[in-house]
């Protein structure tokens, strides 16, 4: 019996042994090499904050970091900055942004001679946003009566920005047009609705950037950013600052659909204010982009692909195919087939000449 006791201990022992030596191989083959484990580290663009935490409640293994998208990009963009080695801020599996901030990634680390790609081929767009114009209803009846046509358009906006808005009353209060969009040189929605603003003058989002020598484009776009009182200091917006102060602060803001639907349709001032879809509309439309050989960033592919990473992002107010829509996000107008925005080295140039005209 003691012979067959001992036996069987030795039995239970290398079983254990083969068992432990098994997870450490488990363990180590994974995507991470600090205390993080099997953890996968996604980084979210500032517009996307309440679809990211939303899926980190609900997943233990996930780790968010929310940052504005140019933050990011800078980081990444290092040269020899390797996700492989990465630890505490700058731990990175997965990069759910906007389009088309990968892009614009891969063309700096190009022009930097950063090395081979950073991260893998983006996945199919996840959600849409379009980009809208949130406006005071008593300024929209104003301004249409000085747009062409009576429609508002980012180019109408820009040619009267800075002007006094009349010498009649109620105008003779309002003081000078002033018109707001997040700040470009940070965030992606700031960029985004630059890029609509310009794509508004030219009446396409296929300009180049030589085409920003044009004078009378420049005139129009200087007037128009040089009118904007304030860019508030991200993740605020112009629109938070309407919806907190009313039309002293901005008498209109560009915005996502996403961030001004439900915020308004659930503000004390909802009756006061309405939403302009700008022509040619732009959509902000997300994706993920996994960094390289992460098996992590391979769990988040499939997360953020899953039922529960398209009701996180429709919940947060974005439009997702099959989803219900958040609380102030309409049907209509549908959504164009193309996302109507510039390509990444354009948008890029844009940002200089903002940073040239403003800073």
């Amino acid at each position: 019996m003691k012979r067959l006791g001992a036996l069987l201990v030795a039995a239970l022992m290398i079983t254990v042994a083969v068992w432990g030596r098994g997870r450490l191989d488990d363990k180590s083959s994974g995507p991470s090499t600090d205390s993080a484990g099997d953890t996968a580290t996604l980084v979210c663009a500032t517009e996307l904050q309440a679809a990211c935490e939303t899926l980190a409640r609900g997943h233990s293994d996930l780790t968010v970091r929310i940052e504005e998208a140019q933050v990011t990009l800078t980081r990444l963009a290092v040269p020899g900055f390797d996700p492989a080695t990465a630890t505490g801020a700058d731990r990175i599996d997965g990069w759910l942004v906007p389009q088309p901030w990968p892009a614009m990634l891969a063309e700096q680390r190009q022009r930097a001679g950063s090395g081979g790609a950073l991260l893998d081929d983006p996945s199919t767009v996840l959600a849409r946003s379009p980009l809208v114009i949130a406006i005071w209803n008593d300024r929209r009846d104003a301004l249409s009566a000085r747009c062409e046509g009576g429609t508002i358009t980012w180019k109408c906006i820009g040619e009267v920005a800075g002007t006094p808005w009349g010498t009649t009353a109620p105008l003779d209060t309002w003081g000078a047009v002033k018109p707001g969009h997040p700040d470009p040189d940070q965030t992606a929605a700031g960029l985004l609705a630059l890029g609509e603003a310009t794509a508004g003058w030219f009446g396409t989002a296929s300009f180049a950037s030589n085409d920003f020598t044009d004078p009378a484009f420049r005139a129009w776009f200087e007037r128009l950013e040089r009118a904007v009182p304030s860019f508030p200091t991200p993740p605020r917006t112009p629109l938070d600052a309407m919806l907190f102060a009313g039309p002293s602060a901005f008498d209109l803001a560009g915005s996502t659909e996403a961030a001004a639907g439900p915020a308004i349709s659930s503000s004390r001032d909802k009756e006061r204010l309405g939403i302009l879809y700008p022509a040619p509309l732009t959509t902000a439309d997300v994706v993920l982009a996994p960094v390289a050989g992460s098996q992590a960033g391979g769990r988040l592919m499939k997360l953020m692909q899953s039922h529960d990473g398209a009701a996180a992002l429709a919940g947060a107010g974005w439009r997702v195919d099959g989803q219900p829509s958040a609380p102030g996000i309409p049907d209509q107008p549908a959504l164009p087939a193309e996302n109507n925005v510039p390509r990444a080295g354009v948008l890029q140039a844009l940002r200089s000449l903002w940073n040239e005209v403003v800073r």
